[in-house]
This record gives structure tokens, sequence and C-alpha cells, in this order.
């Protein structure tokens, strides 16, 4: 009788195989549903977080405008550089391409470590910084307008005070006696060093189209001084765009191709958006827009040879490419830019 108790007990206390596979499987369940709480959550998370520096960097834009009574361009249409540098710069009046030479002549002076009694004759001694910016892109244009030259740790410092020399250098090619003594003005946004980022051009992308790719800041040296340098949340650049009736984006030259590395394996195009393709209006005409590719890191399809159009109104979602689904914009209220389409 004693040994029947004790077989009965046992097979009570214990499990079966059924039931250990049936815990399993709740356990797994269990864990998969709230491992996309999870991940969405944290989505959500970094999505308000870059939304949030979207909305610092329109405030600062805002800023520079009632300053100097335009926004700044993004440097795709040369025109509408040169007329800006007459706003902004009066006493400084130099043609576009000389505009660019002194930008990277101005980003080597300012990021060099003059010493008080070190001086400058002629433009030929420029040449010992660390950072060398370009800036003939999108990404670019923003941390230069906002953020000036950078200093030797490549954070923007703001531009030289001297109305002749705004970039260390006059018209004439003179460049400041003694840069490391100059003023500087104080930028309008605050780049913090964590969220920099630098972007070398690739080799040609599709025969003429440049890519970019990231490079890391901390590892200049030599050539790879010259950089793209932009700001970035979670790893990916914001883009800066200044859509005008005449912009000139639907120029496959004029985009920003982003590759994930500089065999151009994974690239995407990052172009402004238009609220109507027939009429050709764009989504903050009269201001700006700022683009984030999203937690992909995609910004769109680089098959696409034209501005993605969409309206509420009259586009349908599948214009709205998986790539442009989870970018975000300073343009849509909340979430991404996937809400600003609706449903065939």
């Amino acid at each position: 009788m004693t040994t029947q108790r004790h077989a009965r007990a046992t097979r009570l206390a214990g499990f079966t195989l059924v039931e250990i596979l049936v815990v399993i499987v709740i356990i797994g369940l269990l864990a998969g549903l709230t491992t996309t709480v999870v991940v969405g959550a944290r989505r959500t998370v970094n999505n308000s977080i870059i939304s949030t520096q979207m909305a610092q960097l329109s405030m600062a834009l805002d800023e520079y405008k009632n300053r100097y009574g335009e926004y700044p361009p993004d440097l795709s249409d040369s025109d509408a550089v040169t007329r800006h540098l007459r706003k902004r710069w009066p006493r400084y009046r130099v043609d576009y391409d000389t505009f660019i030479n002194h930008v990277t002549l101005g980003c080597d002076l300012s990021s060099q470590q003059w010493g008080k009694s070190d001086t400058l004759t002629s433009i030929d001694e420029v040449g010992s910084g660390k950072h060398e910016w370009q800036i003939k892109s999108y990404v670019s244009s923003l941390i230069f307008w906002l953020g000036g030259l950078p200093d030797e740790n490549g954070v923007p410092s703001g531009f030289y005070a001297s109305p002749k020399a705004p970039l260390g250098i006059t018209a004439e090619g003179t460049p400041l006696r003694r840069p490391g003594r100059a003023k500087r003005e104080k930028p309008l946004f605050t780049f913090e060093r964590k969220f920099l980022g630098a972007y070398a051009s690739s080799p040609d992308y599709d025969g003429d189209l440049p890519a970019y790719y990231p490079i890391d800041l901390d590892d200049l040296e030599g050539n790879t001084k010259s950089y793209i340098p932009a700001y970035c949340q979670g790893g990916y650049p914001i883009v800066y765009f200044r859509p005008t009736p005449n912009s000139p984006y639907g120029n496959a030259l004029k985009k920003f191709y982003l590759a994930d590395d500089g065999n151009l394996n994974f690239v995407s195009c990052a172009t402004p958006y238009m609220r109507n393709f027939d009429n050709g209006t764009w989504y903050e005409e009269k201001r700006f827009q700022l683009i984030h590719p999203g937690a992909d890191g995609m910004f769109g399809s680089n098959e696409q040879d034209s501005p993605r159009p969409g309206s509420p109104a009259t586009q349908p979602k599948y214009n709205l490419t998986p790539e442009d689904a989870d970018n975000l914009a300073n343009f849509v209220e909340r979430g991404t830019l996937e809400s600003e389409y609706v449903e065939d």
C-alpha cells in the first residue's frame, strides 16, 4: 500500500512531456510579445528624440531667417548661394566657386592650433589643419550655416566676426593674420561632438552619380581629413532642403545618395518631398524640409529618378516606397512620413 501511495504522489508532483512543451510554447509566445513591445517602444522613443532635435533645428533656422532675412540655401543652386552671400556678408563679395574654395581653406584654417605669435602672410601657408569640409551636399549645408567653421576637434564653432573675412579669408584671397586669436560669432545651434558624423565620397555610382558613405571622425588622417560633415541621430544624418519653384532636384546630380560603405552595396536616395506632383508644389515650400531616414537608414529607393510625389488628398499610399515609409520629417506633425499618405 505504501508503495502505491508513493507512486501516485510522484505522478502528481511531476510534469508530463506534453505539459512541459505547452509551458515552453507559452513562454516563447510571451517572450515574443514582450520583444515586439520593447522594440516598438524603443523605436517610438528614438523617433521622439529625432523629432525633438528637428524641432530645435527648425527654431534655429527660424532665428537664422530673423537675423539674415531668409533661410539659408541648401547649396543646390549656385545663383541662390551667391545671392545669399550678398545678403549675409555684403562686404565679402565672391562668386560661388570662390566661396566653395574658401570654405575648404577656411575650415582647414580654423581647425589649426595657432599660437599667439603665429602669423600668416599668404593663403599658401594654409594647409596644416585637421579638418577640411566639403559642403556640396544637402547633408552638410545644415551644419555649415547653423554651426560655422570647425575647431581642432571638428566641432562647429562659428564664423569669424570679420565682415570682410567670415571664413577667415578676404574676397581678395588674404587670410586673417592671427586666426587663432580672431573673434568668432556664436553658432546658432550647438552641435555636440557625439552627434557629429563624417561622410566620404565614394567612387561614382551608376556612372556619374556620387554617393557618400560614413567614416569615423576619430580616424581621419592623410587625404581622409577632407570629408562631408553631418549632424546624425541614431547613426544617420538629417538632411536639409530649401525647396523653391526653381529647385533643380529633378536632376539626378542634385540628390544625396547615401551608401553603407565605399563599395556601394546598399544605396538610398534623399530628395525633398512634393505635396502635389502635377503643379510642382513642395511640402514647406516657403520654409525648408528636414528629413531623417528612420530606423532602416534608407531615405528612399535609389531607383527613383524624380522627387517622390505625395498628397494626403490625392495620392495613394502605394506611391510611398517601403524605404520612405519610416522617414521622419519636420512637416509631419506626428509619427513617420507614412502618416501623410492614404490607402488606395
